[in-house]
C-alpha cells in the first residue's frame, strides 16, 4: 500500500458541479469555468503523479476543515483505479480515460460529493487534505482488467435485471 498526501485550500469560485470528474488544482487562482475543481493550491502532487503511473486500486479521502463553518469538518471517500499512466494534472474521472488522470473509473464526480463538503470547499478559510491510498501489484492486484472483472458481476447480462445474491 502506498500513500500520497496533498494539502489544498478552498476558494469562493469552487463550483464542484461536474457530474463525471473532479480535479485537485495546483494553481492559486480559479475562475467559475472550472466546474470540476474541488480545491486549489495543492502541494505534494509530484509524489502522487509518480504513484499514479502504476496499476492497482485507488481510494481518495478528501477532508475539509473550516473553523468558521459548522460542523467544522466534512469529508468524502472516492474509489477507483490507477490509470497506469503518469498524469500532468490531478483529475479523478468516472470514465476510463487515462490522459491526465490520477484515478479512473471513480465512484464519484464533483457534483456527487456531499453537499456539506461542497459548501465548505467554497470558502477561502477552508483547509483541505486529500489522501490517496494505492494498492499496487505487490499487493496481489495484477491488472486493471482483472480488477474491473471483479467489480462487474455479469458483464454479459442484457436483461437489466439485478442479480439475486
Amino acid at each position: 500500500m502506498m500513500l500520497a498526501l496533498l494539502r489544498c485550500k478552498g476558494h469562493p469560485n469552487i463550483q464542484a458541479s461536474h457530474p463525471t470528474t473532479l480535479e485537485l488544482e495546483e494553481e492559486s487562482f480559479l475562475t467559475i469555468r472550472g466546474d470540476c475543481i474541488v480545491c486549489i493550491e495543492c502541494t505534494g502532487a509530484d509524489k502522487l503523479r509518480r504513484l499514479a503511473a502504476g496499476k492497482g486500486l485507488a481510494k481518495l479521502f478528501i477532508v475539509a476543515v473550516n473553523p468558521f463553518l459548522s460542523p467544522y469538518i466534512a469529508y468524502a471517500i472516492v474509489d477507483g483505479f490507477l490509470p497506469a499512466k503518469k498524469p500532468k494534472r490531478l483529475i479523478v474521472r468516472k470514465s476510463a480515460h487515462r490522459e491526465n488522470s490520477v484515478m479512473v473509473c471513480s465512484s464519484l464526480g464533483a457534483s456527487e460529493l456531499p453537499i456539506g463538503l461542497r459548501k465548505m470547499l467554497r470558502s477561502s478559510y477552508t483547509k483541505c487534505y486529500a489522501l490517496i491510498a494505492f494498492s499496487t501489484p505487490g499487493d496481489n492486484v495484477d491488472t486493471i482488467y482483472e480488477l474491473a472483472g471483479c467489480i462487474v458481476k455479469d458483464a454479459g447480462s442484457t436483461s437489466g435485471a439485478r442479480d439475486k445474491a
